[in-house]
């Protein structure tokens, strides 16, 4: 039966089918296999293991195994996993870049602003000998409302203030500026590159590294954020390499950065043990939150917080190379191993 013919019986279903019809046929198209065997299998990885069409097509699940997918983090199981181990009271902690400045404020390595309670005159001071700020909404993510401002481009500190007060912007806190290690400028000099580092408070309520990861920006991004076409690699944090090619969420891989050239596999990043030591340190300000995806900044005397992930993302640590041998294996044992239990 063709896929087209599926879709017609299966009118009534909506967009839902509709979308993973079209992801079906992508993946068809990689594989070589059938369109429609696909189209099933996805709605039996959507049971089983609570996959969406993203998650398919992202995991590349159309040339793996059952036991390989079954070690696989998926939205569905992400999620409930997170909502499980996380204690939401501290939520609004992560979620407003304010109050996470401030109750992390050892580990942030650079001077902050609250432009919700702030006037002029304190932005003003604020401001002093600096040459550009980082202007963010307080609880937005994936990099979304971010805005590098230079003060050369505004007619003073009070101009701008009136930039960022506009209604139509949603700032709600100014960052100074980072200086990066030269060394992960290299990857992509116009953003700042972060490692992410995830980390689990175990019953013994110590915490241990689950998994790690490199970030880059690309073309002229202020961000490495892979919702703004940034460019993510896994990371052995313990050797401080990069293990596997770049991937970007419109699911292309790279073997190297498209815009300086550099390889990705192999790459070492400065001051690994460092990073590693600082997201452990995080980790035990509140233990109850127990999994967190941390955001750190690698400068030239050593690494800062950026921020940390309630929700660790699942995405950045399970994407494999094309080329990489089977078995594959997801995010599952990564806790296992360590006696986490994740169902």
């Amino acid at each position: 039966m063709k896929l087209s013919s599926v879709l017609r019986t299966a009118a009534g279903s909506g967009d839902i089918l509709r979308r993973t019809a079209v992801m079906a046929r992508k993946a068809a198209a990689e594989c070589g296999k059938s369109s429609t065997a696909i189209f099933f299998d996805m709605l039996r990885c959507a049971r089983v293991y609570g996959a969406g069409p993203t998650d398919y097509m992202m995991f590349r699940f159309y040339e793996t195994t059952d036991a390989e997918r079954a070690t696989f983090f998926t939205r569905l199981s992400s999620a409930a996993f997170v909502k499980r181990v996380n204690d939401r009271a501290y939520s609004p902690i992560f979620n407003d870049k304010n109050t996470f400045a401030a109750k992390f404020a050892p580990y942030m390595g650079r001077q902050t602003y609250d432009l919700r309670t702030g006037d002029a005159a304190g932005f003003a001071a604020f401001l002093q000998g600096k040459e550009a700020i980082m202007a963010k909404p307080v609880d937005a993510d994936c990099g979304r409302g971010i805005e590098k401002l230079y003060v050369r481009d505004f007619d003073g500190a009070d101009g701008l203030w009136a930039y960022l007060k506009q209604e139509s912007k949603p700032f709600g806190i100014a960052e100074e500026v980072l200086t990066q290690h030269p060394g992960m400028a290299a990857l992509h000099p116009q953003s700042i590159n972060c490692v992410r580092v995830a980390t689990f408070v175990k019953d013994d309520g110590e915490p241990t590294v689950i998994y790690a990861a490199c970030k880059a920006g690309t073309g002229d991004a202020a961000c490495d954020n892979t919702g703004r076409g940034g460019i993510t690699c896994r990371l052995d944090i313990d050797t401080g390499r990069i293990i596997s090619n770049g991937h970007s969420e419109e699911l292309e891989e790279f073997t190297a950065h498209p815009d300086t050239g550099i390889t990705f596999k192999g790459y070492e990043i400065p001051m690994a043990a460092e990073c590693k030591a600082l997201a452990l340190t995080a980790a035990k300000v509140y233990p109850g939150f127990r999994y967190v995806g941390w955001d750190i900044c690698v400068t030239p005397t050593g690494p800062v917080l950026v921020e940390g992930n309630d929700y660790p993302g699942y995405d950045l640590a399970q994407m494999p190379d094309k080329d990489a041998p089977h078995p594959w294996e997801g995010l599952i044992p990564c806790f296992t191993r360590q006696g986490i239990d994740v169902k």
